[in-house]
């Protein structure tokens, strides 16, 4: 059972989507505006939010980064009408888990919320890196990752892909990696690998420690450690 809370102003296809989500025995609180739902969130536990974009008082992609700062460990899902790539891109790169587009099969829709249910749920069993203080900075502007001293030069592409795990509490799905390195080219995954290699070989060579990199088959890339931004 997943406590969800569905955020959408269209209050008849939030009413059938609750109820189809109820009939697999998940919790379901249903919030028509962003006031609603940042009043909700402080009064009902919640696993995932379900959010569209399109929201009368606050714009969904307003939304997202403040969920991230304020709720790191609730899962986010966008649902929502925009399907352009570029509103894919950057709904994933301020935080949401997943990007889902109208219409969908209320099925899909819940394999996806069960399946970040399961992600959310798992690091609780282990200790945060984040815990520990941090060795490693990343400096954006300068495009320079820092340890103990030891700086290495990085090129724009291994600056921003490792931007953009310190910027996830979860791990980041493959495919939002191939989208933001050129996603309609079909070497693009290749490619990925690629620069994950160059990294881990950089990091060893010029800061002689391994990268705390890691890859989830099946979820994407995650810090194994805590980075300091710059």
């Amino acid at each position: 059972m997943t406590q969800i809370l569905i955020v959408e102003d269209n209050g008849d296809y939030a009413g059938d989507m609750a109820e189809f989500l109820r009939e697999l025995d998940h919790e379901v609180a249903i919030a028509t505006s962003a006031s609603e739902m940042w009043a909700a969130l402080t009064r009902t536990p919640t696993a995932v939010v379900v959010l569209d974009l399109g929201l009368p008082d606050e714009d969904g992609f307003n939304v997202i980064p403040r969920m991230r700062q304020l709720y790191p460990g609730i899962g986010l899902l966008v649902l929502t009408g925009r399907a352009a790539f570029d509103n894919r891109i950057l709904g994933l790169r301020l935080g949401a888990d997943h990007y889902l587009t109208k219409p969908i099969k209320f099925s899909e829709l819940a394999a996806h919320i069960e399946a970040l249910d399961r992600r959310v749920r798992a690091p609780e069993a282990a200790p945060s890196a984040a815990a520990a203080p941090s060795k490693w900075t990343l400096k954006v502007s300068a495009r320079q990752l820092e340890l103990s001293g030891a700086v290495i030069d990085l090129t724009e592409k291994e600056c921003n892909f490792l931007h953009l795990l310190t910027i996830n509490t979860r791990p980041v799905p493959r495919q939002v990696i191939v989208a933001g390195m050129g996603g309609e080219d079909p070497d693009a995954s290749r490619r990925v690998d690629m620069l994950v290699y160059r990294l881990r070989k950089k990091a060893r060579t010029g800061l002689g420690q391994d990268l705390p990199l890691r890859s989830a088959y099946g979820e994407g890339y995650s810090l194994s450690a805590g980075f300091n931004i710059l």
